[in-house]
């Protein structure tokens, strides 16, 4: 698990972008702590920054050559059945002179190509120049699980793990207005955008080839429906036992130490008990709060007991959020306001004082139905227009919600409403319609520059396809993003089992009422290891991995609105924002009517921290 780093100079003005080369690699130091280093072939320079994971000598260190000189590659992830792939080379008469993935990786693309990448079993985003035939190839593997960022201008083409070394470099550094509709409207940003027009993200599964002037981008892979499963359930069930039993195995190769996350929730307690059968001395951690309604560590502390764990749950509080909010801020790498990210930033750093790789549930929702939206949208399909009537005149009776959801009773008047507007939608509409977090009148009364929202190119027509369309959006834009941005922040590797591409692609084989079924989420999963966990997590009801936001935020947005970024002549000069708006929705806060925009003043606390920071300064 590393930072990554790389230029391809179209002309000799591209050539004097490799300066900028180790100040921007020093951006990436959180990822990689271990070692860092930048090289030059020609017209193209590579960096990289390293956190050490499987062999931990200095002959694995990257930049990465092999033996003729002739290729080069930088790397960030892990190829889990690298040793198998390095057996297979060595048949062929091909030589390594370290124990490393990395190593394994390069002879790979060398003797295969782009071919090589359908080999591949594990998460990964590398940079690889084969200066003999002066042609560079880079790509992202199949779930977006690693991030990789491209800017592509007229005099050279740049790669990086993360936006902020962009920053260093000579490139249109504008705001891009499809961007900031999408941040305002989901509370992240989905790829390929970033917050600057000329930087993208690559897609998942998704590659780049350099050679001359010619650039061109191929999906390897995407992630499909699949040929509709033909055994029984309970033949599924066995079959996903073994695949996710060899998934976790792979997984817990590592030359240092590895744990597990562990909420107490479904998804991870699977995870951690079948990595406690093969690791006697696992590990795992969670995470607490001391506000009533958010605080389930109990269910960790019950399931880590329950498999015999060595367990630790960090309880955090008003306190230690106060003591913590400026460095998380400081943290993203662009604009990210999933308020669960705070949790997974301080769940991350007090985990890696013990261990360098730890496991995840991440994933499971997305695959086997685990979400509320999930359980809505099946219900909404089995619902007659009777029950379509008491839903809606239960709505209408609650009337709006201005309650926070920080409480029980106003996250289920927000549940209840948001129900029951999507029965007057079509299945593509009601997804959009849940994806968001922030309402679009809201978002045009904020914007000076409305820009598109992001669209589809396929229809929802079943359960199924809801949960894809969940795979191909929010999976690798929220969930992984947050994930990856916060963990390796403290320079902590997470693996994520469940994304195992030979796993996905069995339960996505799956017919969807196996899935969600009578009520019930994650039917086959809860089914398949219901003989292996306690009662408490097989019937607990799925919660989101929240903090007591609204709660939480009263003194530090106080503060963050009477900051400089929020004054009318600042952001008259920024000139993104309406500040009558921006001021209305001060009030609003001041007054303590501010309801569901809390996900709104999350947003522009987050964006605007982030634009000063990096943007104003520069």
């Amino acid at each position: 698990m590393c930072g990554i780093l790389g230029i391809w100079a179209r002309n000799k003005t591209g050539e004097v972008q490799f300066s900028h080369m180790p100040r921007a690699l020093s951006r990436l130091n959180h990822r990689g702590p271990d070692y860092h280093a930048c090289k030059t072939w020609s017209n193209v320079a590579l960096g990289h920054t390293r956190l050490s994971i499987i062999d931990l000598s200095e002959n694995a260190n990257q930049p990465f050559t092999d033996e003729s000189g002739n290729y080069h590659l930088v790397f960030n992830g892990e190829i889990y059945n690298y040793a198998a792939i390095r057996d297979q080379l060595k048949k062929n008469g091909i030589s390594f002179s370290t124990q490393s993935d990395t190593e394994v990786l390069l002879k790979l693309l060398i003797h295969k190509g782009e071919q090589g990448l359908q080999d591949l079993n594990g998460f990964f985003a590398f940079v690889f120049f084969d200066a003999s035939r002066n042609q560079l190839l880079a790509a992202r593997d199949r779930f977006g699980i690693k991030p990789l960022l491209y800017s592509i201008e007229e005099n050279q083409v740049i790669f990086s793990s993360e936006l902020k070394p962009f920053l260093q470099f000579d490139i249109n550094q504008s705001p891009d207005p499809d961007a900031l509709t999408r941040f305002f409207s989901y509370t992240y940003i989905p790829a390929p955008l970033t917050v600057l027009e000329s930087v993208k993200k690559m897609l998942p599964g998704q590659l780049m080839r350099i050679k001359g002037d010619k650039i061109e981008f191929e999906n390897y892979y995407t992630v499909e429906k699949k040929p509709l499963y033909a055994g029984t359930f309970s033949a599924a069930k066995n079959e996903l036992r073994e695949r996710l039993t060899k998934s976790v195995e792979r997984r817990l190769v590592a030359d240092v130490p590895v744990g597990s996350f562990l909420s107490g929730g479904l998804d991870s307690s699977i995870i951690a008990m079948l990595a406690k059968q093969q690791r006697s001395d696992l590990k795992t951690f969670s995470i607490g709060f001391d506000h009533p309604y958010f605080n389930e560590s109990a269910f960790a502390e019950e399931m880590a007991k329950h498999i015999g764990t060595r367990h630790e749950t960090l309880v955090l509080n008003k306190s230690s959020f106060k003591a913590e909010f400026a460095s998380f801020l400081d943290s993203l790498d662009e604009p990210f306001a999933d308020s669960s990210a705070f949790a997974v930033y301080l769940l991350s750093k007090h985990t890696r004082k013990q261990i360098i790789v730890s496991l995840s549930g991440d994933g499971a929702d997305e695959l086997f139905g685990g979400y509320r939206k999930h359980l809505a949208e099946a219900k909404i399909r089995q619902s007659g227009l009777l029950k379509q009537l008491l839903v809606k005149g239960g709505a209408k009776i609650l009337g709006k919600n201005s309650d926070s959801r920080s409480s029980r009773t106003g996250d289920l008047k927000r549940r209840i409403q948001k129900f029951a507007a999507g029965f007057d939608l079509n299945a593509d509409e009601r997804y959009h319609q849940w994806a968001r977090w922030i309402s679009e009148t809201d978002c045009d009364r904020l914007l000076l520059k409305k820009g598109s929202l992001f669209s589809w190119p396929d229809t929802i027509h079943d359960l199924n396809d809801f949960l894809l369309r969940d795979q191909q959006f929010v999976l690798p834009n929220d969930m992984l993003k947050k994930v990856d941005q916060m963990s390796m922040a403290h320079a902590l590797e997470v693996r994520v089992p469940f994304l195992d591409h030979e796993l996905v692609e069995f339960a996505n084989s799956l017919p969807a009422d196996w899935k969600v079924n009578s009520g019930h989420t994650k039917l086959i999963l809860r089914e398949a290891f219901k003989n292996d966990l306690p009662e408490s997590v097989l019937k607990r009801s799925k919660k989101g991995f929240e903090i007591p936001l609204q709660s939480w935020l009263n003194e530090e947005i106080d503060a963050l609105f009477s900051a400089d970024y929020f004054t009318r002549d600042y952001l008259i000069h920024q000139n993104l924002f309406h500040p009558e708006f921006i001021g209305a929705i001060k009030s609003d806060w001041k007054s303590g009517k501010i309801g569901e925009r809390i996900y709104l003043v999350w947003a522009l606390v987050v964006f605007q921290h982030w634009y000063h920071e990096n943007m104003f300064r520069k």
